[in-house]
């Protein structure tokens, strides 16, 4: 049996950490045995153990922790794993550390993928040279971005497109909680639905503003934040501050998003910084109207005026106005969102995912 051990240093759980679960499955199906080391209770931690996956507690406190590191180190010996999928920067460099000890006991290294989703500063080349066997980053944009580092080699840092489990999202199309059905049926009017950490660069003060003149033309409009994070307080001021209290509703993280998307008019990812995106390739695949920010690497999930709309970050009116369009042109933004299933089908499958991923072990 090879086995694959996926690393996560956070606490909470977003975009990345669901493509990390979703790769497991799909790996544990072909054939691998994979295992989630992650911090003790943390939100990866229990919706793993919900999905039957094998996952083991690691502190992670720090990139030099060493009780993380011993017992990673041990967690080798036992499994003698052929490569670790490593997403955040302190269980990386835990994982880095303890598979060279590993190596200095005998044990033959693993392969060591870095997953980078974000980049902040300038990019150090010594790590993606020479402490990782690769990084893998979720679009050309943020490849791009870390090779204006002119260090770093090429052929170190590789774009892996998420999967999307589509097969997943139709068999998921039920009931939507009881609380969040509940306030939906004593508030009617038009759904926009946003799936995303809390957290500022994930928009949702942008859509707050905008509803204020949405409301103008539609009294009724709702818009469902799913998600948890460290901004709740703050957007919970907010909604407050606006008079939007009837208008929106925080539903806290959705054990399954397709319910509330096939509940949506539209959905919108309105971050400031994005280097891909999850949630509008979901909306597009269920056909529904989707606008995005035009950053980052979001246009290469989309086509504007295509597939759905992309505006500029941080703009309320083109917000607005974009919003406005949407729910004034129902058959118009179902032809987009239907050319968008088809795209994202071809580019975003699980499958391709999978088995890119496979070829990275082999040849690693």
């Amino acid at each position: 049996m090879s086995y694959i051990f996926f690393s996560e240093s956070s606490i909470n759980i977003g975009g990345q950490e669901l493509q990390a679960l979703q790769q497991m499955q799909a790996l544990n199906r072909s054939g691998y045995q994979t295992i989630l080391l992650c911090k003790p209770n943390s939100a990866i931690l229990l919706r793993a153990q919900s999905a039957g996956l094998e996952s083991v507690s690691i502190d992670f406190r720090n990139a030099l922790h060493l009780p993380s590191i011993l017992k990673l180190v041990k967690l080798i010996f036992q499994f003698r794993p052929i490569a670790f999928l490593s997403h955040g920067s302190r269980d990386a460099l835990v994982a880095v550390i303890a598979v060279n000890l590993a190596r200095c006991m005998g044990i033959s290294a693993a392969a060591v993928f870095r997953i980078k989703t974000f980049q902040h500063g300038y990019p150090l080349s010594i790590a993606y040279n020479y402490l990782f066997s690769k990084t893998l980053t979720p679009s050309h944009y943020l490849r791009d971005k870390l090779l204006l580092n002119q260090w770093i080699h090429p052929s170190q840092v590789e774009t892996l497109y998420p999967g999307i489990d589509f097969a997943t999202l139709d068999s998921q199309l039920d009931q939507l909680p009881s609380q969040v059905q509940s306030w939906l049926d004593t508030h009617t009017g038009p759904v926009i639905s946003h799936g995303a950490i809390l957290r500022g660069e994930k928009g949702h003060s942008t859509i707050l503003k905008a509803l204020v003149l949405v409301r103008k033309v539609f009294p009724n409009v709702r818009y469902l934040i799913a998600g948890e994070g460290q901004d709740k307080p703050l957007l919970e001021a907010e909604i407050a501050a606006l008079g939007l209290g009837e208008n929106v509703l925080l539903t806290g993280t959705l054990e399954k998003i397709a319910p509330l998307l096939k509940k949506s008019d539209l959905a919108v990812l309105p971050s400031l910084v994005e280097p891909l995106g999850m949630f509008q390739i979901e909306a597009q695949y269920l056909e529904v109207p989707t606008i995005a920010s035009d950053v980052g690497g979001i246009p290469e999930t989309m086509l504007h005026q295509k597939t759905g709309l992309m505006v500029e970050p941080d703009k309320v009116e083109q917000w607005a106005n974009a919003i406005i369009w949407i729910l004034s042109n129902p058959e118009l933004a179902k032809q987009m969102a239907k050319a968008g299933k088809k795209m994202v089908i071809e580019k975003f499958s699980l499958h391709t995912n999978t088995n890119n991923l496979i070829r990275l072990f082999e040849q690693n």
